[in-house]
């Protein structure tokens, strides 16, 4: 069963303020992630060896997503 299959199923349960609660917790993580990012300090942006900084936090999630 997939992640969503079993949000589904268990939804059908929940009461309308479950459901609230749980659609505000969603749209607060949305906004979070759409959030703009504040530009890196000089520096921040490169390796030491002068290559730009790899995006580790996009390398986490694409990461949690395969499994």
């Amino acid at each position: 069963m997939t992640a969503k299959e079993l949000l589904l199923q268990r939804a059908r349960g929940w009461t309308d303020e479950q459901a609230d609660i749980a659609l505000r917790a969603v749209e607060a993580k949305d906004a979070s992630q759409s959030a703009e990012m504040a530009p890196l300090p000089a520096g921040w942006g490169q390796t030491l060896t002068g290559e730009p900084m790899p995006n580790i936090v996009a390398a986490v999630r694409r990461s949690r997503a395969e499994h």
